[in-house]
């Protein structure tokens, strides 16, 4: 039965009730439900207790009450969106400092600068949904796809594991302009997430497309389409119980605040809108390191990464040094605790 069509008078309710309802001409649900208990009992001439029994009856029909226990999910039969798992990163001390890797069921952002790591990590995780469970979508929408890199990773991932078909379950998709993506994410992608193919969702970068369409006269516009983007993005991870990253970039520091400032001089781009959508953020870095003799010629320079996890609802702040290599992105043993 679709809500449209739900009538108040033909359900299994008390005759007393439903007198007393078509005596107020009461039939719509949503004017019920909307109505305080004092109102409907002034409208109707029910007792509160009645009032309330209705209301309990109308909201069943449309949110039902799924009891769980504890052990339920520690068994893995209670409802799928209380069963979370954890997507890893493929290196330990990594997940360490995630607790485990990417929480199903939220909206993580990876920002940085350019050449911080961020495209690393994602393709990383991609690899790891294939070992751990089954593919990942991974949409496009800035440079080309670093397929080079990406199949340089799944070596050397093949060998480790002993696995031959890693990369076959990696779903690829550029998108240029608005009316690509929303065709991607409103029609392709929900297709694949039904088929139960994917465990990871990746958009490399967010930023990208909403930076160029909207100038800054356009904020509020911009505001409420991160907004509705963000909606679907979330539907998607509470619904199909998996983690779903979104890359962002960083810009130049124009004002001081604590919930965007990654660093002295850059901040996450898209603002505060964006950033109030989003569970976890994960801040990529890059600092150059020059040799001790300080002649800072160009093969003396070196570069120092870390990945930090800025907040997250289930993590505390934390740190590690991380570096990149042929494998992919490893992070560094640390005594911090």
């Amino acid at each position: 039965m679709s809500v449209s069509d739900y009538n108040v008078w033909s359900q299994d309710v008390n005759p007393i009730i439903t007198a007393a309802l078509k005596r107020a001409n009461l039939a719509s649900h949503k004017k019920i439900l909307s109505l305080s208990v004092p109102d409907l009992e002034r409208l109707s001439g029910l007792t509160t207790q009645q009032v309330l029994s209705l209301k309990n009856i109308i909201a069943s029909k449309f949110i039902p009450v799924q009891k769980c226990k504890a052990l339920d999910i520690l068994r893995g039969t209670a409802h799928k969106s209380l069963l979370h798992w954890k997507l890893s990163s493929e290196c330990q001390h990594i997940d360490n400092c995630l607790r485990g890797g990417l929480l199903s069921g939220l909206l993580t952002e990876v920002v940085g600068e350019s050449a911080s790591g961020k495209t690393q990590l994602c393709l990383q995780f991609c690899i790891s949904a294939q070992l751990q469970r089954k593919g990942a979508v991974y949409i496009c929408t800035e440079d080309v796809f670093p397929s080079k890199r990406l199949q340089q990773m799944i070596q050397f991932h093949s060998r480790r594991h002993d696995r031959q078909d890693l990369g076959n379950g990696i779903f690829i998709e550029h998108v240029s302009d608005f009316e690509t993506l929303d065709f991607c994410v409103s029609k392709r992608l929900p297709t694949l997430l039904n088929r139960g193919d994917v465990s990871v969702v990746i958009i490399d970068s967010v930023a990208a497309l909403f930076r160029c369409h909207y100038d800054s006269t356009q904020m509020i516009e911009r505001a409420d389409h991160l907004i509705q983007f963000a909606s679907v993005l979330h539907n998607f991870a509470s619904e199909h119980n998996i983690p779903i990253i979104c890359v962002n970039q960083v810009t130049a520091n124009t004002q001081t605040s604590a919930v965007l400032a990654t660093s002295c001089n850059l901040i996450p781009s898209l603002g505060v809108a964006w950033a109030n959508q989003i569970h976890c953020r994960i801040t990529m870095s890059k600092t150059p390191l020059w040799s001790s003799n300080e002649t800072m010629e160009i093969n003396d320079r070196r570069t120092r990464r870390s990945l930090k996890v800025s907040f997250s609802p289930h993590i505390p702040p934390n740190e590690i040094s991380v570096y990149i290599d042929n494998a992919g992105i490893h992070g560094e043993e640390t005594n911090k605790r």
